[in-house]
């Protein structure tokens, strides 16, 4: 084989050694924490999601961590996010360190407000005790 030859594969290898599909990209494991915007109304909110063997979950906090219940039907893909608590469904997209999206009520699915929130930490056990940073 030519050096070219050798140098071109090297490179292909190289590229295809760094490449990750979008199932391997984990954009929405995390701590969340934000606010969900319901007419005007503010309420805090927060939330932990992670992925283990290719399945997620997570756990909704109150904003004083005191508590906690699991995120009901939550389905990643790429960078949308979507999951329902008891009352409400969220559908949301991440960009870069955000979630954000919109909130309905179930199962009726009436529009209820807007969310957002910004992840402080990535790779980490839903059920560890954490306490969320002190929001403005």
């Amino acid at each position: 084989m030519s050096k070219r030859t050798i140098a071109a594969m090297a490179a292909a290898l190289t590229g295809c050694a760094g490449m990750r599909t979008m199932e391997e990209l984990d954009f929405a494991s995390g701590r969340w924490v934000g606010e969900i915007d319901h007419g005007g109304a503010v309420q805090p909110l927060s939330f932990d999601i992670a992925r283990e063997n290719g399945v997620y979950r997570g756990q909704l906090r109150s904003i004083a961590g005191v508590g906690g219940r699991p995120l009901e039907n939550l389905e990643v893909q790429g960078d949308q996010v979507g999951f329902e608590t008891d009352e409400l469904r969220f559908a949301g997209h991440i960009t870069r360190s955000t979630l954000a999206g919109t909130v309905s009520q179930k199962p009726s699915g009436a529009p209820f407000g807007e969310f957002s929130v910004i992840t402080y930490a990535r790779d980490h056990s839903p059920s560890s005790e954490w306490s969320p940073p002190i929001l403005p």
